[in-house]
């Protein structure tokens, strides 16, 4: 805990829980933080009793006022300040909370997104790429609608979906073959109290997989002090319909719980895109002692949609700027036959405890399942009758029929459920604290796919091989992660974090029918590499700090690399991560700036692929290396009369090694800026603003002789966005029947721009002008509104 003193306006206390700003003329000493995932488990059992026995016996009426307030404020599930294991600070009389708050003890870039912003400015039903689009060197893109169906583009410092790692409650998780997250299969945004994202590395104790490009960790929210039933909706643009509700049972015998359901229906943005989704999270958190917790949480999730592939600016120019699919049942665009059903869950029970006066302890045993499947034409986006044509094969192979005028299609399931356990123990000591503990988790991975024809209800269509299926898959991965990391204070105000993390990952793989090949193989291999990090972090003077960081990044080879006739050894993705930043607080207003430096090794790149009667397929080739640099500057002023303006720049450069080639979807630069607003208990308003610069939509081709030749095409010129929110917080009304409501409005792409964003990949269909198929595109979704109701009974 640390008091650092401002002689004119305030004491800022700093607490391993937050930061809380209390009014001048208190007693200080000094502490410093550590910034570590592993500090969580240093919570106090009561926060606000530490804080009062930490200050002077004799205080003023204003000082117990003061005290009162923020006891009474942590109760009501923090609205201001969302406690977490890292220092936050509120400045200046500014009480509406900016789209992320920097710490000042951290080792590396982060933002966190607390519970205030994404209540006022993301509406419930959103996905987690619309919670995270503001921050620094973010990118993410849903062409959908905002938060609705799944994002196509989330992007950190140019790093793809896959080449960062994800949490939630600290537990890492992706998809079994290249990590990816589907983002509309995840929590929504009114299940989480908190997000945040750490644009680096982190220390040995940052477990997961792809943490060289950063950790986006999610946070679910805590259950309500008071018993409480909260409904809320949504009604707006697209004909979306949202209701939910969540119950808190408040203090009880069996912990304090909370479930919260969620059903959603939209037609969405582009034509015939229609979804439905339906959400579960429930959460017990149980006191079995002063220095034991027990905490169980599940969540559940069931989507279905239909999934688009983009347009052509042919058919925007045709058919309007919505285009999605269409509704002809002699074309591939129809609608019917690119149906989309995604479910997932994920469940965790924890058990954090102090057995020992200088021993802290959290074990998290989990489970998270995945299933994806769907039917799709072989090019959901082409509108034309040439493109049609069904060719069946007998079991030898030979011909045995076609149908011009039929459409192809395929019918593919992706499943996975992984099992886990994640262990951290923290051992303190006079000079420093120590941080051991391992992650464990293991994948059982089943994906096939088979050609079909969709004029004749579905029915299987063997190929030249003598089988319809294009692929069957059978994967288990493992993936082992032990760490040692002490955190050393030298000096004060100094924190110094050397660290080792070894990273172990196999994958045994079983394809009774490999895709590409259509042979069968059978592989396994096993990647592993020792990651040695150390980071420091230096409080120069008050509200001023400096950091640094070296590390060395890891990334198993994706599922596509044993997708090939002769495997052979295929080398890990490597990396070393060079940072340093700063951060300064002042009475009004906060900026931090950092600069960082990748060199990455081994870099194993997206290509895209035509495979007959099943489509445009993705895979991987070897690049060599890369190099991503870039500089980074976020800030905040607080005018006063609850009025802050917000505003982050990054330049980023993303380049492979020895060439002026820029990797793809990597924007040159990205930029957000904004004005808030919020009276406590009244109204609140924000008006931000989101700069995305070019970038090109693929860095390869294929050569005359079918070989993949790195390339720049497809240029995709800057946009500039706006999103707008406004509401009233009314307490206590009606008798105090109800305890809170909440009217707002959100009002998304305000200008109503309807630029290109991003390139979607090629058609099927080649042609002497494009003969490696007509390029895709997506465009902004245009302008939305939505009204959101909430409010608290009893």
């Amino acid at each position: 805990m640390s008091f650092q003193v401002n002689s004119k306006t305030a004491i800022i206390i700093t607490l391993s829980l937050g930061t809380i700003t209390l009014p001048a003329g208190l007693q200080a000493h000094q502490y410093t933080g550590t910034n570590n995932k592993a500090d969580n488990l240093s919570l106090s059992s009561d926060p606000i009793s530490d804080l009062k026995s930490s200050l002077p016996d004799k205080k003023n009426d204003k000082e117990k006022n003061f005290q009162k307030n923020e006891a009474d404020h942590h109760s009501k599930d923090e609205k201001n300040v969302y406690w977490s294991g890292k220092e936050i600070t509120v400045i200046g009389k500014a009480e509406r909370l900016a789209p992320s708050s920097v710490p000042l003890n951290i080792t590396q870039p982060t933002s966190i997104i607390q519970s205030s912003f994404m209540a006022n400015n993301i509406i419930p039903l959103a996905s987690v790429d619309d919670i995270i689009k503001y921050q620094p060197s973010v990118w993410t893109q849903n062409p959908n609608g905002p938060g609705i169906g799944k994002a196509e583009t989330m992007s950190l410092r140019g790093f793809q979906d896959g080449q960062y790692n994800m949490t939630f409650d600290g537990i890492p998780f992706g998809d079994a073959s290249d990590l990816h997250h589907s983002t509309s299969s995840l929590f929504i945004a009114h299940f989480l109290g908190q997000a945040e994202v750490d644009r680096g590395p982190g220390t040995a104790s940052t477990i997961g997989n792809a943490t060289f490009g950063g950790t986006i960790g999610f946070t679910s929210r805590k259950p309500s002090e008071k018993f409480g039933i909260t409904p809320y909706g949504t009604y707006g643009s697209y004909n979306t319909r949202a209701g939910g509700l969540e119950i808190d049972s408040g203090e009880t015998i069996a912990g304090k719980m909370v479930l919260d359901l969620q059903h959603e229906a939209t037609d969405g943005y582009l034509t015939h895109s229609n979804e439905r989704r339906s959400n579960i999270m429930f959460k017990d958190v149980i006191k079995l002692g002063s220095d034991i917790t027990l905490t169980a949480a599940t969540t559940f999730n069931k989507e279905h949609q239909y999934t688009t592939q983009g347009a052509t600016l042919a058919e925007y120019a045709q058919y309007g700027k919505n285009y999605g699919l269409c509704n002809d049942p002699q074309l591939q665009c129809f609608y019917k036959y690119n149906p989309s059903t995604y479910k997932s869950d994920f469940s965790y029970i924890s058990l954090k405890a102090k057995p020992l006066s200088w021993l802290e302890l959290e074990n998290k045993v989990y489970s998270v399942g995945f299933e994806h499947s769907y039917t799709k034409t072989t090019d959901a986006s082409q509108n034309s009758p040439s493109a049609n044509g069904v060719t069946f094969y007998n079991a030898a192979g030979k011909k045995v029929g076609s149908y011009a005028n039929d459409v192809p299609g395929k019918y593919a399931d992706a499943q996975f459920r992984a099992y886990g356990d994640t262990l951290a123990l923290k051992a303190k000591t006079p000079v420093g604290d120590i941080l051991t503990g391992v992650w464990a988790d293991v994948q059982n991975d089943r994906r096939y796919t088979y050609a079909v024809d969709l004029s004749q209800n579905s029915i299987m269509v063997p190929g030249k091989n003598g089988s319809a299926y294009s692929y069957n898959i059978h994967d288990i991965n493992t993936t082992l992660q032990p760490y040692l990391e002490f955190d050393w204070h030298p000096m004060k105000g100094m924190t110094v974090k050397p660290g080792i993390k070894y990273s172990y990952f196999h994958r045994n793989y079983d394809a009774a029918i490999n895709k590409n090949t259509k042979t069968a193989l059978k592989d396994n291999q096993s990647f592993k590499s020792w990651q040695p990090s150390i980071a420091i972090n230096q409080i120069l003077m008050k509200g001023w700090s400096a950091y640094g960081q070296i590390a060395r990044g890891f990334l198993a080879p994706p599922l596509s690399v044993f997708q090939t006739q002769n495997v052979g050894y295929v080398k890990p993705e490597t990396t070393w991560n060079y940072q340093v930043g700063t951060v300064l607080q002042k009475k009004n207003w906060t900026i931090s700036a950092d600069g960082y430096y990748i060199d990455f090794s081994n870099y194993i790149a997206s290509a895209q692929i035509n495979v007959p009667n099943i489509g445009t397929e993705t895979t991987y080739v070897n690049s060599g290396g890369a190099i991503y640099k870039g500089l980074e500057i976020e800030g905040q002023y607080a005018i006063g009369y609850g009025v802050s303006l917000y505003g982050n720049y990054s330049v980023n450069s993303a380049h492979y090694k020895d060439s002026k080639i820029r990797v793809a979807a990597s924007p040159k630069s990205l930029a957000s800026f904004g004005v808030l607003y919020e009276k406590k208990d009244g109204p609140y308003f924000s008006f931000i603003g989101k700069y995305v610069g070019n970038h090109w939509g693929l860095d390869s081709t294929t050569d005359t002789a079918g070989n993949t030749v790195f390339k720049n095409q497809y240029l995709i010129h800057s946009n500039i966005t706006a999103d707008m929110a406004f509401g009233w917080h009314f307490k206590n009304v009606g008798g105090n029947i109800l305890r809170n409501i909440t009217p707002s409005i959100k009002i998304s792409n305000v200008f109503g721009s309807h630029a290109i964003s991003d390139f979607a990949g090629n058609q099927s269909k080649t042609t002497a002008e494009y003969p490696n198929g007509a390029p895709l595109y997506w465009r902004l979704s245009g302008r939305s509104v939505f009204f959101n109701l909430t409010m608290t009974i009893l």
